[in-house]
């Protein structure tokens, strides 16, 4: 039995050691083998029905595939050192378990078109993960929802107090964000259903291949129309990455208003211990490392996504090496994702919140755009009153009072408009209690959009998925 490089016939010289340990992708691509030997599997079935394999070299190799594959899932595979990758590995040990037949299932295909077709399988079902893991930070989020929904909190804009909104309204942000994450990443899954397989290096297989039975049998919903495009272009593993990267830039900024809020200064919030770390130096610290960790893994993906980008720039076709170089930095941004997804839907679900500090952080100038329209429903134009609310604001900081304070006589003296029901318009409760329009901060409207989140949750419900 012939053993060496695949492609060694070509070559009269070895692969200078320096060389070796420079091209070879193993240690990232070895995650691949499952997918390797599935896309084995069924290709040796492909040249069984277009005469290129025996049924009994057929029933040899798959005993072949299934030795490796044990061999693969308890640790004990014999990696060699001159296995470039994990294609190259697992053909080398199936041809010194069953002889020369292992070195037939080459036959007709190329690297080329089995990389991109191990891979879409792989991101194919990495995706269902981080699918199931999303609708769970979701159920989170719509649970604290629903148990806070008569709590109100400042909004803010430029960090300054804005207006009054429901805590459930913020929180319910997070979960329609993230509900438009799910569905980007749906649609990239689907788009990993085209069958790259047959495109062999560049020109197609030059044997008559059943593509359309190859696609059913895994799992590929149809098959590639260009074997150029197929094995030359990696836009749908590139989206797959910006959209997780997207996710993760999302988490970060909600991570970032935890971390503000869970300060001293702030107290809205208080992190599990379990999810804090403290300081070498500093006895008293509790720190939120894990939220500060998640802002700097968004950073990290951002850089493997603009590695990708980079690497696809200005590529002639078809395949080139570089193209190798794609692996570490999905696979970086997709374990990136799932252990942010899993680290923030913990937070979550152990985050405590001190509703009696939120409630004390509400000033009364939060309720300016309130005067502002109550002079609108008077008949004043806004920009009239917008400047007229203005004056008063002003006034009430340089006297040292806040706006329900303010004694009615004197805010007839900016406005003859203003009567006693001022007052009930410099309640907290009545600014939410009018912004029941769909989308609003009111307690109905929010009601409306949890009662729809939980519809959505229904109808995405997570399958059971066994971590690979």
């Amino acid at each position: 039995m012939k053993t060496g490089k695949i492609w060694q016939g070509r070559f009269s010289r070895p692969t200078a050691t320096e060389m070796e340990k420079f091209s070879h992708s193993l240690s990232v691509d070895r995650r691949l083998w499952r997918e390797d030997l599935a896309v084995n599997r069924a290709w040796t079935e492909a040249l069984v029905g277009v005469g290129l394999l025996t049924p009994d070299e057929f029933a040899t190799i798959q005993q072949g595939l299934n030795q490796i594959e044990k061999e693969m899932a308890n640790n004990e595979f014999p990696f060699h050192p001159n296995d470039e990758d994990i294609h190259s590995a697992i053909e080398r040990r199936l041809s010194e378990l069953i002889g020369d037949k292992g070195a037939k299932i080459h036959t007709g295909r190329s690297r080329n078109d089995q990389v991109i077709t191990d891979l879409f399988l792989y991101l194919r079902k990495q995706l269902q993960h981080t699918l199931t893991e999303l609708r769970q930070l979701q159920e989170v989020l719509v649970n604290i929802a629903d148990s806070q929904h008569k709590l109100i909190m400042p909004g803010y804009t430029h960090l300054q107090q804005a207006q009054p909104v429901l805590f459930s309204h913020y929180v319910m942000s997070l979960f329609w964000i993230l509900e438009r994450d799910r569905q980007r990443l749906q649609r990239a899954q689907q788009d990993c259903g085209t069958l790259p397989l047959g495109s062999g290096a560049l020109a197609g297989s030059g044997f008559a291949v059943d593509r359309h039975l190859l696609a059913q049998k895994l799992g590929f919903t149809k098959i590639s129309e260009n074997s150029i495009d197929a094995v030359s272009h990696r836009d749908v593993p590139i989206e797959i990455a910006f959209h997780l990267t997207q996710l993760l830039l999302h988490l970060s900024r909600y991570a970032a208003d935890l971390i503000l809020w869970s300060t001293q200064e702030f107290n809205f919030v208080s992190l599990d211990q379990a999810y804090c770390t403290g300081s070498s130096m500093m006895p008293q610290k509790c720190n939120p490392d894990s939220l500060e960790l998640l802002r700097g893994k968004a950073a990290s993906a951002v850089g493997h996504l603009q590695a990708l980008l980079t690497l696809c720039h200005g590529l002639p076709h078809t395949y080139n090496r570089d193209l190798q170089e794609d692996k570490p930095h999905i696979f970086a941004i997709l374990d990136l994702s799932h252990e942010s997804l899993l680290i923030f839907r913990n937070v979550w679900a152990t985050l405590k919140i001190n509703d009696k500090a939120i409630k004390e952080k509400l000033g009364s100038n939060i309720l300016a755009t309130e005067l502002a329209d109550y002079l609108t429903t008077r008949g004043m134009p806004f920009r009239e009153s917008h400047q007229t609310v203005g004056r008063i604001v002003r006034w009430a900081e340089e006297n040292n009072l806040q706006l329900e304070n303010i004694p009615l006589e004197k805010y007839q003296e900016f406005s003859a408009l203003f009567s006693d029901d001022v007052k009930q318009w410099l309640k907290i409760e009545h600014s939410v209690a009018r912004r029941n329009l769909p989308g609003g901060t009111g307690p109905k409207a929010v009601h409306q959009q949890i009662l729809q989140a939980k519809k959505i949750l229904q109808q995405t419900q997570a399958s059971t998925i066994n971590p690979a």
